[in-house]
């Protein structure tokens, strides 16, 4: 972005530092031009070479309509080749395949991107272009990224679907099993996101587009703006769109959104959202078992194993009284306005991500990594029609924000940034788990320790660390099949000069523990279930892991041992 300083500016600047006020120019945002490339047309080749000769052979990949990042062009032929960034791979797109637009602030806009980061402002200046009432409001959040990421990382916080590809999973606590190589799943076949699909989704500068942004448009109804003409355009092609005996659709959610006050786009792409385009869920049919006549249209309650959810929502639905589809499109209506509206999670973002609110964490509405995004993709069109309009979008600024933020390309590899040994004897501290990545270790003098790295994972650390008198911080990291990184941080004392030597994939295996049966580096629910589902006859555990599951050690798995699992796991009497 290339910005030019307004002399007004500098004149405001001079006048408060003649008054005895000083201001720094460095914050003063200020008028400024954007270049956007767009790709135009579908299918597009981002190709490795400028040149189409060699056909297939150089495709790296195919793109549709959307922005790239430009990096430089060269003339090769009848053509100007484009060479640009896109999503983590950069090549090179022929030039009448590329729509460049040039976009400008105006000065009423500049106090505004001065609220947030520099790599916030190309994205905000480009919408502010086109929608020129459109609000932005920069909500501080009082935590770096990567803290708010790792809140959602663990125990299939945050999930992935059924058909997703592997290098989209989860290896992080409760979504994989370490012992049988196998992923974890709930919700009928969902899978643990991964670190980085969290990353992505989290970080608002991927969004910052006429579609993203609508992820962080506040949600209160307006009725003056907000009408069955725009609810028609939402639910138009799904099965909202249709009337039922004694009623319809668009009349019972603008009914809903004058009860709750929660805007009725809101709700009718919730509801899209939440039973499918088609609208065949059990939840909504009217003629399930034991709960005819009920309906829940939000899903509220709908939760349990596989099996459970439909009656569990049912039976929410039942006691609520929901029964018609005007009464459960109201009340799940007024469910989600107090839940979530009147708590300040007005945001697709924020009922999805509580970053506002840490504590509560769990208090979130959806697992799905991508739901905030998906849900503004079905509304984005009833908004980006009308320039006119005037909407509040609340963006949340963290703490120490990374350059990027990529999402993971679709693969069969594996997420296996993790270490399954480090054997430092007894200096380190705490004692080693997988999934902690913090330590310390007590030396005294040269000292070789050890790291074991799983199939298909690289060690990229240094081999050999030169370590002063006092306390050193060595990084050690470990690449994925991915291609991402962790890093393993060890504070190491010594009491004078000495060298940390560090080898890799030695003759030591991570120590198995009781009661960690699916070898995740604790003992957890995830455990707990294993013993229960073992005794129950459900499904067994492996005969190579029973041993881990016999916590008393009398050779057999027994209540005696679910008791056990179930005092550690409420701290009640920790397994040693």
């Amino acid at each position: 972005m290339h910005k030019t300083k307004k002399w007004g500016c500098v004149l405001l600047a001079i006048l408060l530092l003649f008054c005895g006020i000083y201001i720094n120019m460095d914050n003063i945002a200020s008028a400024a031009t954007v270049t956007v490339y767009k790709v135009n047309g579908t299918g597009v080749a981002l190709r490795s070479e400028p040149s189409t000769s060699k056909g297939a052979e150089t495709v790296i990949t195919r793109i549709s309509n959307v922005e790239v990042t430009y990096i430089s062009e060269t003339k090769q032929g009848n053509y100007t080749w484009y060479y640009v960034k896109y999503n983590g791979q950069s090549g090179y797109i022929r030039g009448d395949y590329i729509k460049i637009e040039t976009y400008t602030t105006d000065d009423s806009f500049e106090s505004t991107l001065a609220l947030f980061p520099e790599s916030y402002r190309e994205g905000l200046i480009k919408l502010h272009a086109q929608y020129p009432n459109w609000k932005f409001t920069a909500d501080q959040v009082n935590m770096t990224f990567d803290a708010a990421v790792a809140l959602q990382d663990g125990d299939m916080r945050k999930q992935v679907g059924p058909s997703s590809a592997i290098s989209t999973r989860s290896m992080g606590p409760g979504s994989y099993d370490w012992a049988t190589k196998e992923y974890a799943t709930s919700n009928e076949g969902w899978y643990g996101a991964s670190r980085e699909m969290i990353r992505y989704y989290m970080d608002p500068r991927n969004f910052l587009t006429p579609t993203g942004i609508i992820m962080y448009l506040q949600q209160s109804y307006d009725s003056k703006n907000q009408t069955a003409d725009g609810v028609a355009t939402i639910i138009k092609g799904t099965f909202l769109e249709k009337n039922y005996t004694g009623g319809n659709y668009t009349d019972d959610i603008i009914a809903a959104a004058a009860a709750s006050g929660v805007s009725p786009y809101v709700l009718a792409s919730i509801i899209v959202q939440e039973q499918g385009v088609e609208g065949k869920s059990d939840l909504i049919s009217g003629n399930y078992a034991g709960y005819q006549g009920y309906y829940n249209f939000f899903n509220v309650g709908a939760s349990g194993s596989d099996g459970e959810v439909t009656k569990n929502g049912l039976a929410h639905a039942k006691s609520k009284g929901w029964n018609s589809r005007r009464a459960a499109i109201v009340g799940g209506a007024q469910f989600y306005a107090n839940g979530y509206i009147k708590v300040g999670q007005d945001t697709y973002f924020y009922k999805n991500y509580n970053v506002l609110k840490p504590s509560d964490i769990w208090h979130q509405y959806a697992q799905n990594v991508a739901d905030s995004y998906s849900t503004a993709s079905l509304n984005a069109k009833v908004y980006t029609e009308n320039k006119s309009a005037t909407l509040t979008f609340r963006i949340p600024v963290y703490k120490d924000m990374p350059a990027s933020t990529v999402k993971p390309e679709n693969s069969s590899k594996q997420n296996n940034y993790y270490f399954t040994g480090i054997n430092a004897g007894s200096g380190l501290a705490p004692s080693f788990n997988k999934f902690i990545y913090d330590y310390t270790l007590q030396v005294t003098g040269n000292t070789t320790i050890g790291v074991i790295v799983p199939d298909g994972a690289t060690y990229t650390g240094s081999t050999s660390y030169s370590l002063k008198a006092g306390n050193n911080k060595v990084s050690l990291t470990v690449k994925s099949e991915t291609g991402f990184i962790n890093t393993y941080v060890i504070t190491v004392n010594s009491p004078s000069a000495s060298t940390l030597t560090v080898t890799v994939n030695g003759n030591f295996k991570e120590e198995a523990k009781k009661g960690d049966i699916n070898g995740d580096g604790r003992i957890s629910l995830s455990d707990f279930a294993l013993i229960k589902m073992h005794l129950l006859e459900t499904k067994f555990i492996s005969a190579e892991k029973q041993a881990l599951a016999d916590i008393n050690g009398d050779g057999k798995i027994s209540l005696s041992d679910f008791a056990l699992i179930k005092m550690h796991i409420l701290g009640i009497k920790p397994i040693v």
